[in-house]
């Protein structure tokens, strides 16, 4: 069995500076290192390598430096590498990227393709979906286990609905979310074979301004680079009712952004063409998610703008309520793709069904929720069709052509990229809690109309799901409280979970903790697990990283308790000294019932 492992070598998060004279960031000097999904990656492919035979080839695209990312794969179990660089690849978005890396898989040969869940730099979801689009490959994302039997790949992944059992028939492309049990991945670089590629290696007629690499292969502009970190007040307090006084007045002062039904006067040239703004509504336990609801809250603004209809893309089977709710909360169509087929979540029959949406219906906008699955299903639709997408977007707008402006994290958030794609439909996934929801108004009226799909591709079939590990609260919740491994054992989670119900909040832990087993892999925030936007973040004992920083950036208010009374020199507007079992609860107290 020969498998490919796609690597990327990126900066380090923590060490990357913003110049506010020349807007852009500073390189220079910063350390690079393998992405750390693709190294849990390189991880899982050599035992599998191990336990069945074959080979385990590493590949990265990168300029002549990424060569060091090559050594630390060769180090982690990869037999070989392949280097892919050329002039021709550089200033690639992630389509350009995936139709350059396919290319050489395919000229390479493959039965398994491995790769990170995401890279750590630009918060790039999407390209494991898209490099199988390209290759006609099924494919699985966000794995914590994968097995080979036979000719079938057996994933345990996360998903919305807790964690997923999928079996799918090699040749296969499956991202991964974490390390094997026990796997040694911090290790140095070492010698052996790296060959390097060009692209007249892997096209016979490669010339200049090739339209299958690099930026000119590439349908999105970076327009933009903008630091967007938030100011935090850093205040350190003794007594928990004074602090949770002071964490009341800065929730004030921080509003959520407004939404309206009102709908703004459209942009541009008049009389001019119209054009519509889709969202898709994503349902958990039969009601629309929150996130979607954001969406179609943003879509009428977005449709003003654009002189067009706020649409909802709905799919599923039995949808009819959902469809009358989406039009309650403001869509003014509903386009339902109400199909047994896709009555439950499958990544291959969803992503089809969205590309026929697409190629008929031709939106000129689609935004998609960055969850799991629009994180899956997303992609894959782009990559078929061969469209520009910014995936995990924190905020969109509508220039005076009718294009879409996406804003796009990356460096765990504090950076922002400003992206407009050339092709259309315009795609975007978007984060959670980055908009607000329009209130339900009962007399809203809208139509619904029905769209059948054709035959559908098939891909992976589930074959187990386990909702105990379910953790979508985390994506809807008001307050989140974050669990750190120097809070205490099980017993100090319970107590925390129930102090998080007096509040209201949805519980999660950072990767200490998470490592420790006082909570799911699934509640995990931060870089290498999740990030969430509450209105407050309440952190007890939790690692005070970058890493960990970057789950709460979003954040209007963050809270941390903690033993020590040193000065506050982190991302905490407010901060608590102290043991947390004597002054979280009179802080709670005083926050929840004012005394």
């Amino acid at each position: 069995m020969k498998i490919v492992c796609l690597v990327k070598q990126v900066p380090r998060g923590d060490a990357i500076r913003f110049d506010e004279e020349t807007k852009s960031l500073v390189r220079e000097g910063v350390p690079l290192e393998l992405n750390a999904f693709d190294a849990y990656a390189v991880a899982h492919a050599a035992r599998l390598r191990d336990a069945h035979g074959g080979e385990v080839v590493a590949m990265t695209m990168g300029p002549p430096q990424a060569e060091e990312a090559l050594r630390v794969a060769l180090a982690l179990g990869a037999d070989r590498c392949i280097h892919l660089s050329d002039r021709l690849f550089a200033l690639a978005d992630t389509l350009g990227t995936s139709r350059t890396l396919a290319l050489a898989i395919g000229k390479e040969g493959a039965d398994l393709v491995l790769c990170g869940r995401k890279t750590l730099d630009s918060e790039t979801w999407q390209v494991p979906p898209e490099v199988a689009a390209f290759l006609g490959f099924p494919h699985l994302t966000n794995a914590l286990s994968v097995e080979v039997e036979d000719t079938v790949i057996r994933a345990r992944r996360f998903g919305d609905e807790g964690e997923e059992v999928y079996e799918v028939e090699l040749p296969a492309l499956c991202s991964v979310a974490l390390p094997p049990e026990d796997a040694a991945i911090d290790v140095k670089g070492i010698d052996g074979e790296i060959a390097v590629w060009s692209a007249s290696d892997l096209v016979s007629d490669a010339h200049p301004n090739d339209k299958r690499f690099g930026q000119t292969g590439s349908p999105t502009r970076v327009l933009a680079v903008r630091d967007v970190s938030p100011e935090r007040a850093q205040e350190l307090f003794q007594d928990p009712a004074e602090a949770a006084q002071r964490t009341r007045a800065l929730l004030a002062e921080r509003p959520p952004p407004a939404s309206a039904w009102d709908r703004p006067e459209r942009l541009g040239e008049k009389p001019g063409r119209a054009f519509d703004c889709w969202s898709v509504v994503e349902l958990v336990e039969g009601r629309p998610a929150r996130v979607s609801l954001e969406l179609l809250g943003k879509g009428r603004e977005l449709s003003g703008k654009l002189g067009g209809r706020n649409v909802a893309l709905l799919l599923g089977r039995g949808v009819d309520e959902a469809a009358r709710e989406a039009v309650r909360r403001g869509a003014e169509t509903v386009v339902t793709v109400d199909d047994e087929r896709l009555r439950d979540y499958d990544p291959g029959l969803w992503a089809d069904a969205v590309r026929q949406v697409l190629e008929r219906e031709r939106p000129h906008v689609l935004l998609i929720p960055a969850t799991s699955r629009g994180r899956d299903y997303g992609p894959r639709a782009a990559g078929v069709l061969e469209l520009g997408m910014t995936g995990d977007c924190v905020d969109l707008g509508i220039d005076r052509g009718g294009r879409l402006i996406q804003f796009k994290p990356a460096y765990g958030g504090n950076i922002v990229s400003v992206i407009m794609g050339a092709t259309t439909p315009q795609l975007a996934t978007v984060r959670p809690r980055m908009f607000e929801p329009l209130e339900p108004d009962d007399s809203a009226e809208g139509e619904v109309r029905a769209f059948a799909v054709e035959e559908l591709q098939t891909g992976p079939r589930l074959v187990e799901r386990d909702g105990s590990g379910r953790a979508f609260d985390l994506d809807e919740a008001e307050t989140v409280l974050a669990v750190g491994a120097g809070a205490g054992d099980l017993s100090a989670v319970d107590e925390l979970g129930r102090i998080a119900g007096e509040l209201g909040a949805a519980i999660g832990g950072d990767r200490r903790a998470c490592e420790a087993g006082l909570l799911p892999r699934s509640r995990q925030l931060g870089l290498l697990g999740r990030t969430v936007a509450p209105r407050l973040y309440v952190a007890v004992e939790t690692e005070g990283d970058f890493e960990h920083a970057a789950a709460s950036v979003k954040a209007a208010v963050i809270v941390v308790f903690k033993r020590s009374a040193a000065p506050v020199t982190g991302t905490a507007d407010v901060a608590i000294a102290g043991d947390w079992h004597e002054t979280l609860p009179r802080f709670v107290q005083t926050l929840a019932h004012g005394g």
